[in-house]
Formats: structure tokens, C-alpha cells, sequence
């Protein structure tokens, strides 16, 4: 029997918790790629003929960190989470804040103005029904 050494490393992906074992031996398939003169097919080309490549991020939920502990690993995603969950509180504190703000700004108009009497009242005044 081979004896085999394998890398590996660990994932954390962003504001998860949950810690992957990812080895640098495992190879997967990888979805064909047409390539035209050492370049993608897919590439576009500017007025003089030299290729245009646009690169991006991947999503904000595909967003991953690579440990090369799982003790670290752990940690970091812990540390992650933590900072995740003081994120979401701050942004509540301040919808609070704006809801506070916005019933302060609009507390005549909601409590006399737009009282029900008064709406069915100009209704009656204007022969709706």
C-alpha cells in the first residue's frame, strides 16, 4: 500500500460557523473550458483586437477564509459570528432610531389628521361611498 501525504486546510465561510476539512488532494472535476489561441472563448475584444476580461468577486455568501488549523479555524469563526451578530444589533439599534425619529416627525398628522373620523368624515363631505 502507497503511503500518501495529503494536504490540507480549513474553510470558514463568511458569518458561518461551520468549519470544512478541505484536502489539496482531492481533485474534482472541473466544468470544460474552451480555450481559443491560450485564451477563454468567452473573452471580448476592444476595438484593436486585445482581449477584455472582466473579473469579479464571487457573492458576499460564497466569501470563504482558508486556516491551516482546525483550532484556528474554529476560533476564527467564532470570532466571525460574533462580530456578525454585533453587526445585525447595531443595524436594529439604528432602525429603531429612524422608527423613533420618523413617529416623532409624524405624531400630529397620525394622531389627529389622519384619525378615522376625520377621513370618513370628509368622505361624507364629499358624498363618497
Amino acid at each position: 500500500m502507497k503511503n500518501t501525504f495529503s494536504i490540507t486546510h480549513y474553510r470558514v465561510y463568511k458569518n458561518g460557523t461551520a468549519v470544512i476539512k478541505v484536502s489539496a488532494n482531492d481533485f474534482k472535476p472541473v466544468l470544460a473550458c474552451h480555450f481559443k489561441r491560450g485564451l477563454p472563448a468567452e473573452s471580448f475584444l476592444d476595438a484593436d483586437g486585445h482581449g477584455i476580461f472582466s473579473y469579479s468577486l464571487p457573492p458576499d455568501g460564497q466569501m470563504f477564509y482558508g486556516y491551516c488549523t482546525r483550532a484556528r479555524a474554529m476560533e476564527k469563526a467564532k470570532a466571525g459570528a460574533l462580530a456578525y451578530i454585533s453587526q445585525m444589533i447595531r443595524e436594529v439599534e439604528r432602525g429603531i432610531e429612524r422608527l423613533r425619529q420618523y413617529r416623532l416627525d409624524h405624531y400630529e398628522d397620525l394622531n389627529t389628521e389622519l384619525l378615522d373620523a376625520n377621513i370618513r368624515r370628509l368622505e361624507r363631505e364629499m358624498h363618497i361611498k
